[in-house]
């Protein structure tokens, strides 16, 4: 038997394991060759101004920010009942457009709404005034046209007599003691007068304090009653309407975005109920919420679109009109976040209160 040579299959393994590392290296440097690109020439460098160029145009770039938001009435004024009462009309409804001092609501005032309406109508400040103003002007014509001139002629009266008693006296036929007598009671007399004097001048004075405190509590009165008509919508002149009859009207143009859902007619709203709300069609509001980071990339007048979730397939033009300085979340905490506002240029009708939409607005960077 031949013997095996155990050295010749290893010498032949590592002679084909060589050849296949080169074989290997030269494709490798093949591919190389074939896909790195040629080296360009070197070209002079450039002036500096051209090289700064292309800086200056990416600094100018325009960005976009895209945010969440709701959409809000400009305006709104809220409707309340100033008194309670029972509702007879009732001729209001979401969506309804109307025009300022329209009526929407009549109703009918209780015992207690009434009592403080008699109490406006016929004040007793004023009445009470009144009476004492009349009941001074009488005590001031009685002692003026009446007292003193009594006095008066009393006084006359009695100076004739005392003159009498005096001449009577010389001539030793009256005694000294009826002049002395009659002197007295002219002296009486005259402390009389002065004293019905005294007693015009403190009527005088006191009608004239009088005199204003009537005046005060006439505009006083004044007031009150255009307050009261004011908050009844109705004047208390005509005598065609009944006084415990009340109204609710439109305080301003515009549509009426919410109407209080338990008032019906027969139904008795307490004073202070809300009982709707009007809004203006135009401008719309849109409020976002804008984080720190961007808040600060944003400045009042940035132009956007506003795309609405009910209607995407429509955009409006917005711009910022509102940027706070104070965030909605001042904590330390937490980032701040800080609501502005924008205002549609063209809205429409179909903008209710309380859309969502996105606003996407465009800045330079």
């Amino acid at each position: 038997m031949q013997p095996f040579d155990t050295d010749k299959p290893r010498r032949r393994t590592k002679a084909y394991g060589t050849m296949l590392a080169g074989l290997v290296a030269i494709v490798s440097l093949g591919l190389v060759a074939v896909t790195q690109e040629p080296k360009k020439a070197v070209s002079s460098p450039a002036p500096a101004k051209a090289a700064i160029v292309p800086q200056i145009a990416d600094a100018k770039s325009e960005a976009e920010i895209l945010f969440r938001g709701k959409s809000f009435a400009a305006l709104k004024r809220r409707v309340v009942f100033p008194y309670t009462g029972e509702i007879s009309e009732f001729e209001a409804k979401e969506g309804q457009t109307v025009t300022k001092d329209q009526k929407l609501v009549t109703y009918k005032l209780d015992r207690v709404s009434m009592m403080q309406v008699h109490g406006v109508l016929y004040p007793e400040a004023v009445m009470g005034l009144k009476k004492a103003l009349y009941d001074q002007r009488i005590s001031l014509d009685k002692l003026q046209n009446v007292s003193r001139p009594i006095k008066k002629m009393e006084q006359q009266r009695v100076e004739k007599e005392l003159a009498d008693l005096r001449q009577l006296q010389a001539k030793d036929l009256a005694p000294a003691e009826a002049v002395q007598n009659k002197t007295r009671q002219l002296e009486a007399v005259k402390k009389e007068i002065l004293e019905v004097d005294d007693s015009i001048k403190q009527l005088e004075e006191s009608l004239r304090k009088t005199r204003e405190d009537l005046r005060f509590a006439e505009d006083k009165h004044k007031r009150e009653l255009e307050l009261l008509e004011w908050q009844t919508n109705r004047s208390y002149s005509e005598s065609n309407i009944p006084l415990d009859i009340a109204y609710l009207v439109a305080p301003m143009d515009g549509h009426i975005i919410w109407v209080a859902p338990d008032l019906r007619i027969s139904s008795e709203p307490a004073k202070g109920t809300p009982a709707l709300t009007v809004a203006t069609p135009s401008p719309v509001v849109i409020r976002c919420k804008v984080h720190e980071l961007d808040l600060v990339k944003l400045k009042t007048g940035d132009r956007g679109t506003v795309t609405f979730d009910a209607t995407p397939e429509k955009k409006y033009a917005c711009k910022i009109s509102k940027i706070p300085w104070v965030s909605r979340n001042p904590a330390l905490e937490v980032p701040a976040d800080y609501d502005i506002e924008c205002l549609l240029d063209v809205p429409d009708g179909r903008i209710k209160e309380g859309l969502t939409c996105n606003v996407k607005v465009s800045i330079t960077q």
